[in-house]
């Protein structure tokens, strides 16, 4: 545009020339052609720019990741002229539908309808602006811009995947009567530890009729008392230095991890924490899978902070301020080191089951640390239950298998 405006300005000087040093008609009709003509190319473009009208479509606003959204974009001239330069730019990244939605350059004829239709998969849980960001007009002469922003932009929420998981691999949901808090208590009706004569006030649900028939007498069952497992899930939040792709798919894989885990544990009648550290120490309990949504959304919109605590210091602070309470302790991060595995060691000395869930990026490509690897292998030793996982791995095939 700039170049563009030079070349006028300097073709209007012409002009001028032309008619200071010749004069006549010829010289003058140039130069009114000259001026005329971008005032007539303006006028044009601004009555264009606040006649056009446009449609935008999204078939969803609420997807899982891996779902497929459609979006459709109809622009109209409704007027007797051409639309001459039209730039359209859509507010979507290019990582969220790959490269699909990308800056747009067309013209449009009198009285027509330009027509933009994109099919999708959603690559990446979050909330996302999709849609138009911006309109821009450009008359004939490519010296004048009108940009039209839309006043509201759609947003769209994709949600992590639950993988449903079963017969994982961890150690024991179930804590021991010992270790349990009393107001936790229930009776397991899967495991029947003695026979009793009835008494007044037991429930009849209780009577073993079988037995009962052939005694002559009323006899009940009783169970063993156990107690709901109590599991902690420390999410670490903190942000790491790949490209931004990269990062994308190392947090969706942890975001994944945590969420088919806690939907697992609720379904499994186990109660369990959600911790972070974002802004201040967070920890979200839930009892059933009645709140599992609670967890679910904020999981959603949840991001990752250069700022964010280690996750070796958020491991402390839930040891610290539960070591009269113990529980499992299921520890999801993207990075392994020394510290950690202190404070890992320091948890199970602590009367804590711990397990580590550590998510990598593809194999192929991730440099061999030597460290890690140690660290790692070493964890088992001291009583940690620990998981290596790409990006590229089935959640279920890892623990479920």
């Amino acid at each position: 545009m700039k170049r563009n405006r030079i070349l006028y300005f300097s073709l209007f000087t012409l002009a001028l020339l032309f008619v200071y040093f010749y004069g006549g008609k010829i010289p003058y009709m140039f130069f009114y052609a000259v001026l005329i003509t971008p005032l007539v190319s303006i006028l044009l473009t601004t009555i264009a720019f606040f006649r056009f009208t446009y449609f935008e479509e999204i078939d969803k606003i609420s997807i899982v990741k891996g779902e497929e959204l459609n979006y459709s974009l109809n622009i109209y001239n409704e007027d007797f002229f051409l639309y001459p330069y039209i730039n359209l730019t859509f507010s979507t990244g290019n990582v969220f539908l790959g490269k699909q939605l990308e800056k747009q350059s067309f013209s449009m004829f009198p009285f027509s309808k330009k027509t933009f239709q994109f099919k999708a998969v959603a690559k990446y849980r979050g909330e996302y602006e999709i849609g138009i960001k911006s309109i821009e007009f450009e008359d004939y002469l490519g010296i004048l811009k009108l940009t039209h922003k839309p006043q509201s932009s759609k947003v769209i929420k994709v949600h992590p995947r639950i993988v449903e998981l079963s017969g994982i691999k961890l150690k024991s949901m179930l804590l021991s009567e010992s270790h349990s808090i009393p107001n936790t208590l229930f009776e397991s009706t899967n495991t029947m530890s003695d026979i009793r004569e009835y008494i007044y006030g037991d429930s009849i649900k209780r009577i073993h009729w079988k037995l009962s028939s052939k005694m002559n007498k009323l006899l009940v069952k009783k169970f063993d008392a156990t107690s709901k497992s109590n599991s902690a899930l420390i999410l670490d939040l903190t942000k790491l230095s790949y490209s931004p792709e990269e990062i994308l798919s190392i947090e969706d894989t942890l975001i994944e991890c945590v969420v088919s885990f806690a939907y697992y544990l609720l379904g499994s009648w186990a109660n369990i924490s959600l911790i972070y550290y974002k802004d201040k120490y967070t920890e979200i309990k839930a009892q059933n899978i009645l709140q599992f949504q609670n967890i679910y959304d904020i999981l959603t919109r949840i991001t990752f902070t250069q700022d964010a605590v280690e996750v070796k210091d958020l491991l402390s602070m839930y040891v610290q301020n539960n070591s009269l309470k113990k529980s499992n302790i299921l520890l999801f991060t993207s990075s392994v080191n020394s510290d950690l595995f202190d404070e890992l060691y320091k948890a199970t000395l602590a009367g804590f089951d711990v397990n580590l869930i550590y998510v990598s990026k593809n194999g192929e490509n991730e440099p061999y640390n030597e460290e890690n690897a140690r660290m790692l292998k070493e964890l088992p030793e001291i009583g940690v239950t620990a998981y290596k996982i790409s990006v590229e791995d089935d959640i279920k095939e890892i623990f479920c298998s």
